[in-house]
C-alpha cells in the first residue's frame, strides 16, 4: 500500500498579482473538540514515586516504573521512531536499564515501537497469552481493510483543522517511512501472574475489554493500577468505527468493577492523562462501568420488546449524570454506535424487520429511488435541495443511490462531497469527524486511504511462517478457481518445515506437510518468503537469484501464484 497525501485546501482567498496573500481558510469545529486537545498536552508526568507517564507522544500514553536496578516499560507506542523519541525522554530522568516490557493489549498504538526500548530476545516481554495471535491477525489477514478504516478514522490523510486530535490522543503518528517492530510477548498471562522486576512487585490482571486480551497492572506497594484502554477520558469505543471483533460489554463491566476493588490511589491509562485520589478513582470508574451497563442493559431492554437498532438508537440515551460527566463525553465511542454493538453481538446482522431479511440490490433499490423522486435528474436535485436546506444526511443518504446509478458523474461526487464536509464540520467525535472528511476527499479527490510501511526483516523473523501462508486463503479469487483442483507445494530449506497449498473448486487449504501430487514445489528459506508475502521482494528477482527454487512445473507454480490478489 502506499500513502496518498492529498491536501487540497477547502477554501482560498487569493487574486491579483504576485502580492496577495494566500490564506487558509479552517473549516468549522465544535468548540469541545478543540478544548479537548490540552487533554494530551505532551509531555512526562510524574504520577508518584517512580511511576512517570509519557503523554502527547502518539495515539497512546508509554508508562515508564523505575525500580531498585531498572525500569519497566509499560506499552511502547506505535512507531519505532515515537518510541525512540519517548525513551529519550525517560533517560532524563534515570539511566537505569531496562528490565522488562509490558504490553496491556495487541492494539498498534502500544506495540509496535517496542524495538526502540530493546532488541530481540534482551528482555521479557509480557502480554496476555493470546496477544501474540492478535498482533499477527492484523499484520497478516485482515490488513488492507483495517488500514483503509483505520486512516478514515484517525484522520491520517486530512490537514490541521480538518483533524482537530483523535480523541484518545493528538494523532496516529504513522508516516510512510515509519518503523514497526513489535517484539513477541515471551512471558504470557492466562488469568493472572504475579512478577517481582527490578524490586517492583507486579500484578499482571487479565481484564477483557477493549480487547479481549487486556491486563491490568497493579502495584501494589504503591497502590498504582495501570488499567491499560478499559478507561480513558472519553465515552468508551465500545464499537469502533474502524471495526474489531465484538467487544463484550459486560466483560468491560466487570474487569472495570475488578480495578475498582482494587482501592487505588493512582490510575494511569494508557490514553489521556493520569487520575489521583482514591475517592476520585473510585467514582470515575463507578461511572465508566455504570455508563457501559446502562447502554447494555437498556438496548438488551428494548431487544426483547422486539424493537430494531434505529429504533433503539432513537429511545437510548445516558441520563444526565452519566451524559454529563467528564470523562464519558463522546470524543472516542458514542452511544448511538455501542447500541448497535450489543444488538449485533447478542442477534447478529438481522435487524428483525422481515424487509430487510433479503433486501434489494442496491442497483435495483437506486432505480426505485429514482423512479420516486421522477428520473436521476430529479432525485439528484432532491438531494441538492435537501443539502441546502441543512439536511446533510438525507443528502448522503440520497447520493448513495446516485453513486450507483451515476459512477462517475462529478456532480455526485461532488455533493457527496460537500454533504459529507458539512457533516464533518458540526461533528464533535473525532473518529466520525475525520472519517467524514476523508471519505469526502475520496468521493471529490480520488483519495485512496491507506498505506503500507514495510515491515523490516527483524521484524518479518518474529512472525512464524504459518502466518503468512495461512492468510493466503482470504486473497483467493475464487471465480477463476471454480473449476481447478491443484497442489503448490512450500519446502522451506532452513527451518525443515514444508506445507500444501491445496486449490479446490473455490476454496484454498494450507497444510503442514508436503503431498505427493504438488503441481510444483517452491523450495526457498523462510525469510526470503516473507519478504515476498510483505512485498518487500520480488519473487522473479528472488528466484533469478538463486533464494527461491521451482522444483517441477514453473508454469503450474506461477499459474497458481495468479490465483491470489496481491497481498499488498
Amino acid at each position: 500500500m502506499r500513502y496518498l497525501f492529498i491536501l487540497l485546501t477547502l477554501a482560498l482567498a487569493a487574486c491579483g498579482d504576485d502580492n496577495t496573500t494566500v490564506t487558509e481558510t479552517r473549516p468549522p469545529a465544535p468548540d469541545a473538540l478543540t478544548a479537548h486537545s490540552q487533554v494530551f498536552k505532551q509531555g512526562v508526568e510524574k504520577v508518584t514515586d517512580g511511576v512517570y507517564v509519557a503523554i502527547g507522544y502518539g495515539l497512546a500514553n508509554s508508562i515508564m516504573l523505575e525500580g531498585d536496578d531498572g525500569i519497566i516499560i509499560v506499552d511502547t507506542m506505535e512507531t519505532v521512531e515515537e518510541g525512540h523519541r519517548v525513551l529519550a525522554a525517560f533517560r532524563e530522568i534515570t539511566d537505569k536499564p531496562i528490565k522488562a516490557l509490558i504490553y496491556t493489549h495487541n492494539h498498534a498504538d502500544h506495540v509496535f515501537g517496542a524495538r526502540a526500548f530493546a532488541a530481540p530476545g534482551e528482555v521479557p516481554v509480557y502480554a496476555h497469552e493470546s496477544t501474540g495471535y492478535y498482533i499477527n491477525r492484523v499484520v497478516n489477514q485482515i490488513r488492507p481493510i483495517i488500514t483503509a478504516r483505520s486512516m478514515r478514522m484517525f484522520g491520517h490523510h486530512l490537514p490541521d483543522g480538518e483533524r482537530i486530535n483523535d480523541g484518545i490522543g493528538p494523532f496516529l503518528g504513522v508516516a510512510e517511512d515509519s518503523e514497526l517492530f513489535a517484539l513477541p510477548p515471551d512471558h504470557t498471562v492466562d488469568e493472572q501472574l504475579e512478577v517481582t522486576i527490578a524490586g517492583l512487585r507486579l500484578q499482571l490482571v487479565h481484564a477483557p475489554g477493549e480487547t479481549n486480551d487486556q491486563l491490568f497492572v497493579w502495584l501494589p506497594d504503591k497502590k498504582v493500577v495501570l488499567s491499560g484502554d478499559n478507561i480513558y477520558q472519553a465515552f468508551p469505543n465500545l464499537y469502533t468505527i474502524r471495526g474489531t471483533p465484538y467487544r463484550d460489554t459486560q466483560q468491560w463491566v466487570a474487569s472495570l468493577d475488578k480495578i475498582r476493588a482494587l482501592g487505588a490511589d493512582y490510575l494511569v491509562p494508557s490514553h489521556t492523562r493520569p487520575l489521583k485520589g482514591a475517592d476520585t478513582i473510585e467514582e470515575t470508574l463507578t461511572a465508566y462501568r455504570d455508563a457501559i451497563q446502562y447502554v447494555h442493559d437498556q438496548t438488551l431492554r428494548y431487544m426483547n420488546k422486539g424493537y430494531t437498532p434505529d429504533q433503539i438508537v432513537e429511545r437510548v440515551h445516558l441520563p444526565p449524570h452519566l451524559a454529563e460527566n467528564p470523562w464519558l463525553q463522546p470524543f472516542y465511542g458514542k452511544v448511538s454506535w455501542s447500541i448497535r454493538s450489543v444488538f449485533d453481538g447478542y442477534l447478529g446482522w438481522f435487524d428483525g424487520n422481515p424487509s430487510t431479511l433479503q433486501p434489494l440490490p442496491e442497483g435495483e433499490r437506486a432505480r426505485h429511488m429514482a423512479d420516486l423522486a421522477g428520473g436521476e435528474s430529479a432525485l439528484l436535485d432532491k438531494a441538492r435541495e435537501a443539502l441546502v436546506q441543512g439536511d446533510a444526511q438525507w443528502a448522503l443518504s440520497l447520493t448513495d443511490d446516485l453513486a450507483v446509478l451515476r459512477p462517475d458523474d462529478d456532480q455526485v461526487a461532488d455533493l457527496r462531497a460537500a454533504a459529507l464536509r458539512r457533516l464533518a464540520e458540526g461533528e464533535a467525535n473525532p473518529n466520525a469527524r475525520n472519517y467524514y472528511f476523508t471519505s469526502a476527499r475520496e468521493a471529490a479527490d480520488g483519495l485512496k486511504p491507506g498505506f503500507r510501511t514495510l515491515p523490516p526483516d527483524g521484524f518479518l523473523a518474529t512472525l512464524p511462517i504459518d502466518n503468512f501462508l495461512n492468510a493466503m486463503p482470504a486473497f483467493l479469487k475464487a471465480e477463476d478457481t471454480l473449476d481447478a483442483e491443484e497442489k503448490l507445494g512450500f519446502e522451506f530449506t532452513d527451518s525443515g518445515r514444508a506445507f500444501t497449498l491445496v486449490i479446490r473448486h473455490g476454496v484454498a487449504v494450507v497444510h503442514e506437510g508436503l503431498d505427493d501430487d504438488t503441481a510444483a514445489v517452491l523450495v526457498t528459506r523462510e525469510p526470503v518468503w516473507k519478504q515476498i508475502a510483505a512485498g518487500q521482494r520480488n519473487p522473479a528477482m528472488a528466484l533469478a537469484g538463486d533464494d527461491l527454487d521451482i522444483r517441477g512445473g514453473k508454469i503450474a507454480a506461477l499459474r497458481i501464484l495468479g490465483y491470489f490478489e496481491k497481498m499488498d
